[in-house]
Protein backbone atom coordinates (compact mmCIF):
# COMPACT_ATOMS: atom_id res chain seq x y z
CA UNK A 1 0.00 0.00 0.00
CA UNK A 2 1.24 3.19 -1.04
CA UNK A 3 2.37 5.56 1.82
CA UNK A 4 0.72 9.18 2.45
CA UNK A 5 3.15 11.10 1.35
CA UNK A 6 3.76 8.93 -2.07
CA UNK A 7 0.04 9.01 -3.14
CA UNK A 8 -0.02 13.25 -2.29
CA UNK A 9 3.42 13.07 -4.73
CA UNK A 10 1.67 11.81 -7.60
CA UNK A 11 -1.41 14.36 -6.74
CA UNK A 12 0.86 17.32 -6.72
CA UNK A 13 2.41 15.90 -9.82
CA UNK A 14 -0.41 15.24 -12.36
CA UNK A 15 -2.09 18.53 -10.51
CA UNK A 16 0.38 21.27 -10.45
CA UNK A 17 2.06 20.19 -13.30
CA UNK A 18 0.09 21.89 -15.97
CA UNK A 19 -1.10 24.78 -13.32
CA UNK A 20 1.63 26.78 -11.90
CA UNK A 21 2.45 30.16 -11.62
CA UNK A 22 5.14 32.59 -10.43
CA UNK A 23 4.56 34.27 -7.29
CA UNK A 24 6.39 37.30 -8.77
CA UNK A 25 4.43 37.52 -11.88
CA UNK A 26 1.30 37.67 -9.26
CA UNK A 27 2.76 40.33 -6.75
CA UNK A 28 -0.75 41.10 -5.89
CA UNK A 29 -1.97 37.63 -4.92
CA UNK A 30 1.03 36.46 -3.15
CA UNK A 31 2.52 37.39 0.10
CA UNK A 32 6.31 36.97 -1.79
CA UNK A 33 7.52 40.61 -3.57
CA UNK A 34 10.53 40.55 -5.37
CA UNK A 35 12.18 42.23 -3.20
CA UNK A 36 11.76 39.20 -0.67
CA UNK A 37 13.16 36.73 -3.38
CA UNK A 38 16.33 39.15 -3.33
CA UNK A 39 16.85 38.92 0.02
CA UNK A 40 16.72 35.03 0.27
CA UNK A 41 18.97 35.09 -2.73
CA UNK A 42 21.78 37.02 -0.69
CA UNK A 43 21.00 35.43 2.82
CA UNK A 44 22.25 32.20 0.28
CA UNK A 45 25.23 34.14 -1.13
CA UNK A 46 26.49 35.08 2.49
CA UNK A 47 26.09 31.21 3.34
CA UNK A 48 27.95 30.05 0.37
CA UNK A 49 30.91 32.27 1.89
CA UNK A 50 30.80 30.61 4.87
CA UNK A 51 30.50 26.55 4.71
CA UNK A 52 27.59 25.70 7.44
CA UNK A 53 28.41 22.13 9.69
CA UNK A 54 26.19 19.26 8.33
CA UNK A 55 23.59 17.58 10.78
CA UNK A 56 21.56 15.60 8.58
CA UNK A 57 23.65 13.68 5.66
CA UNK A 58 22.27 11.67 2.29
CA UNK A 59 25.05 10.54 0.47
CA UNK A 60 25.53 9.42 -2.72
CA UNK A 61 29.34 8.85 -3.08
CA UNK A 62 29.84 5.75 -1.22
CA UNK A 63 28.34 3.00 -3.54
CA UNK A 64 30.37 0.37 -4.03
CA UNK A 65 29.01 -2.61 -5.69
CA UNK A 66 25.94 -4.41 -6.53
CA UNK A 67 22.22 -3.64 -7.15
CA UNK A 68 22.13 0.23 -7.05
CA UNK A 69 17.90 -0.02 -6.57
CA UNK A 70 18.89 -1.97 -3.35
CA UNK A 71 21.39 0.21 -2.10
CA UNK A 72 18.86 3.12 -2.09
CA UNK A 73 16.62 1.08 -0.09
CA UNK A 74 19.15 0.31 1.85
CA UNK A 75 19.29 4.08 2.42
CA UNK A 76 15.37 4.41 3.17
CA UNK A 77 14.15 5.30 -0.52
CA UNK A 78 11.57 3.51 -2.20
CA UNK A 79 10.71 4.01 -5.74
CA UNK A 80 7.32 5.11 -7.51
CA UNK A 81 5.73 5.08 -10.79
CA UNK A 82 8.70 5.23 -13.72
CA UNK A 83 11.40 4.97 -11.02
CA UNK A 84 10.77 1.53 -10.49
CA UNK A 85 10.58 0.77 -14.18
CA UNK A 86 14.84 0.69 -15.32
CA UNK A 87 13.44 0.67 -19.14
CA UNK A 88 12.08 4.41 -18.47
CA UNK A 89 14.41 5.92 -15.89
CA UNK A 90 17.64 4.41 -16.06
CA UNK A 91 20.15 4.62 -12.55
CA UNK A 92 23.74 4.66 -12.55
CA UNK A 93 26.62 5.81 -9.76
CA UNK A 94 29.51 7.40 -11.65
CA UNK A 95 32.45 9.74 -9.88
CA UNK A 96 30.26 9.79 -6.48
CA UNK A 97 27.29 10.95 -8.02
CA UNK A 98 23.63 9.25 -8.49
CA UNK A 99 22.93 9.55 -12.28
CA UNK A 100 18.96 9.59 -13.34
CA UNK A 101 18.38 9.13 -17.11
CA UNK A 102 14.61 9.90 -18.56
CA UNK A 103 15.09 7.27 -21.64
CA UNK A 104 11.29 8.13 -22.41
CA UNK A 105 8.27 10.99 -21.26
CA UNK A 106 8.21 10.15 -17.61
CA UNK A 107 7.06 10.91 -13.82
CA UNK A 108 9.42 9.61 -11.19
CA UNK A 109 9.41 9.80 -7.90
CA UNK A 110 12.23 7.99 -5.04
CA UNK A 111 11.15 9.02 -1.85
CA UNK A 112 12.07 8.86 1.63
CA UNK A 113 10.26 9.39 4.87
CA UNK A 114 12.69 7.80 7.46
CA UNK A 115 14.90 10.61 7.87
CA UNK A 116 14.78 12.56 10.33
CA UNK A 117 17.45 15.53 10.85
CA UNK A 118 17.50 17.39 14.03
CA UNK A 119 17.06 21.46 14.72
CA UNK A 120 18.20 22.35 11.22
CA UNK A 121 18.16 26.10 9.39
CA UNK A 122 18.93 25.20 5.36
CA UNK A 123 19.75 22.65 3.09
CA UNK A 124 22.68 22.02 1.00
CA UNK A 125 22.49 20.29 -2.54
CA UNK A 126 25.49 19.24 -4.53
CA UNK A 127 23.48 18.27 -8.08
CA UNK A 128 23.67 18.84 -12.25
CA UNK A 129 21.88 18.55 -15.40
CA UNK A 130 23.88 16.83 -18.37
CA UNK A 131 20.56 17.23 -20.20
CA UNK A 132 17.93 19.31 -19.64
CA UNK A 133 14.23 18.19 -21.16
CA UNK A 134 13.88 20.28 -23.73
CA UNK A 135 11.08 22.85 -23.87
CA UNK A 136 10.53 22.30 -20.22
CA UNK A 137 10.48 25.95 -17.84
CA UNK A 138 8.26 27.14 -15.26
CA UNK A 139 8.23 30.64 -17.46
CA UNK A 140 6.58 29.37 -19.98
CA UNK A 141 4.47 27.28 -18.44
CA UNK A 142 5.80 23.80 -19.56
CA UNK A 143 6.64 22.69 -15.62
CA UNK A 144 9.01 20.08 -15.90
CA UNK A 145 12.29 19.11 -14.72
CA UNK A 146 15.51 16.99 -15.20
CA UNK A 147 15.61 16.84 -11.17
CA UNK A 148 14.02 18.46 -8.11
CA UNK A 149 14.83 17.80 -4.48
CA UNK A 150 11.01 18.40 -2.56
CA UNK A 151 11.15 18.64 1.19
CA UNK A 152 7.65 17.91 3.48
CA UNK A 153 7.40 19.82 6.64
CA UNK A 154 5.27 18.42 9.62
CA UNK A 155 2.04 16.61 9.71
CA UNK A 156 -0.31 19.18 9.73
CA UNK A 157 -2.62 18.70 6.67
CA UNK A 158 -2.91 22.24 4.59
CA UNK A 159 -6.18 22.38 2.35
CA UNK A 160 -5.58 21.87 -1.06
CA UNK A 161 -7.76 24.51 -2.25
CA UNK A 162 -9.96 21.58 -3.83
CA UNK A 163 -12.99 19.53 -2.42
CA UNK A 164 -11.64 16.57 -4.02
CA UNK A 165 -8.04 16.64 -3.63
CA UNK A 166 -6.15 15.44 -0.70
CA UNK A 167 -4.83 18.35 1.89
CA UNK A 168 -0.93 18.07 2.03
CA UNK A 169 1.84 19.04 4.31
CA UNK A 170 3.77 22.05 4.02
CA UNK A 171 6.12 21.44 1.14
CA UNK A 172 9.00 23.31 -0.46
CA UNK A 173 10.42 22.07 -4.10
CA UNK A 174 14.27 23.03 -5.13
CA UNK A 175 14.56 22.30 -9.12
CA UNK A 176 17.18 23.15 -11.73
CA UNK A 177 16.14 24.67 -14.76
CA UNK A 178 17.79 25.91 -17.65
CA UNK A 179 15.33 28.98 -18.39
CA UNK A 180 13.98 29.80 -14.93
CA UNK A 181 15.22 32.51 -12.43
CA UNK A 182 17.65 31.59 -9.49
CA UNK A 183 15.26 31.52 -6.11
CA UNK A 184 11.98 32.59 -7.89
CA UNK A 185 9.17 31.03 -6.34
CA UNK A 186 6.37 29.37 -8.09
CA UNK A 187 2.71 28.01 -6.72
CA UNK A 188 0.73 25.93 -8.27
CA UNK A 189 -3.49 26.71 -8.67
CA UNK A 190 -4.08 24.58 -5.87
CA UNK A 191 -1.95 23.79 -2.46
CA UNK A 192 -1.74 27.43 -2.82
CA UNK A 193 -1.52 27.89 0.97
CA UNK A 194 1.13 25.02 1.46
CA UNK A 195 3.57 24.31 -1.14
CA UNK A 196 6.56 26.22 -3.29
CA UNK A 197 8.49 25.38 -6.33
CA UNK A 198 12.08 27.39 -6.33
CA UNK A 199 14.73 27.50 -9.00
CA UNK A 200 18.03 27.03 -7.80
CA UNK A 201 19.85 27.81 -10.71
CA UNK A 202 20.62 27.18 -14.17
CA UNK A 203 24.13 25.20 -14.54
CA UNK A 204 26.00 24.00 -17.92
CA UNK A 205 25.22 21.13 -19.01
CA UNK A 206 27.22 18.72 -17.23
CA UNK A 207 28.22 21.28 -14.60
CA UNK A 208 28.07 20.24 -10.54
CA UNK A 209 26.94 23.31 -8.17
CA UNK A 210 26.74 23.66 -4.73
CA UNK A 211 22.88 24.54 -3.84
CA UNK A 212 22.25 26.13 -0.75
CA UNK A 213 19.07 27.14 0.90
CA UNK A 214 17.41 28.43 4.08
CA UNK A 215 14.38 26.67 4.41
CA UNK A 216 13.50 28.42 7.78
CA UNK A 217 13.50 31.56 6.67
CA UNK A 218 11.89 30.51 3.12
CA UNK A 219 9.53 29.41 5.10
CA UNK A 220 8.26 31.83 7.34
CA UNK A 221 8.21 34.09 4.57
CA UNK A 222 6.44 32.17 1.99
CA UNK A 223 3.90 30.51 4.62
CA UNK A 224 3.96 33.66 7.10
CA UNK A 225 4.52 31.25 10.23
CA UNK A 226 6.50 32.12 13.14
CA UNK A 227 7.49 28.61 14.08
CA UNK A 228 9.00 25.60 11.62
CA UNK A 229 7.76 22.13 11.75
CA UNK A 230 10.16 19.31 11.55
CA UNK A 231 11.05 18.12 7.98
CA UNK A 232 9.15 14.75 7.65
CA UNK A 233 9.89 13.87 4.26
CA UNK A 234 12.43 14.06 0.96
CA UNK A 235 11.85 12.63 -2.14
CA UNK A 236 14.30 12.78 -5.88
CA UNK A 237 11.26 14.27 -8.35
CA UNK A 238 11.98 13.90 -12.28
CA UNK A 239 9.36 15.27 -14.75
CA UNK A 240 9.58 14.84 -18.18
CA UNK A 241 5.65 13.91 -19.46
CA UNK A 242 5.44 17.75 -21.29
CA UNK A 243 9.18 17.40 -22.87
CA UNK A 244 10.47 17.43 -26.20
CA UNK A 245 12.55 15.02 -27.11
CA UNK A 246 10.20 12.12 -26.52
CA UNK A 247 11.46 13.67 -22.76
CA UNK A 248 15.03 12.55 -21.94
CA UNK A 249 16.61 13.50 -19.61
CA UNK A 250 19.84 13.49 -17.43
CA UNK A 251 20.68 14.71 -13.98
CA UNK A 252 22.53 13.87 -11.11
CA UNK A 253 22.97 14.26 -7.46
CA UNK A 254 26.07 13.92 -5.38
CA UNK A 255 24.68 14.68 -2.05
CA UNK A 256 21.57 16.23 -0.12
CA UNK A 257 22.82 17.79 3.44
CA UNK A 258 20.43 19.38 6.30
CA UNK A 259 22.77 21.57 8.02
CA UNK A 260 22.21 24.23 11.46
Amino acid sequence: MKSFYVALLTVLMLILGSNVFSEQDKPNTSPDSLGSTNELKKINSEENEQFQRGNYLIDFSDYEEGSIDQWLKNKGFKFEQAADDRRKLDLDVDEGALILEARTRLRAFIVNESLKPRKYSGVRVEWGVVKYPRGASYEAEVNNEAIQVLIFFGDEKISSGHLILPDSPYFIGLFLGRHDMPYKAYKGKYYQQGGRFVCMGNPRPGETIISEFDLVYAFKRYFQKEEVPAITGVALTMDTTSSGDDGRAVAFVNRIEFFE
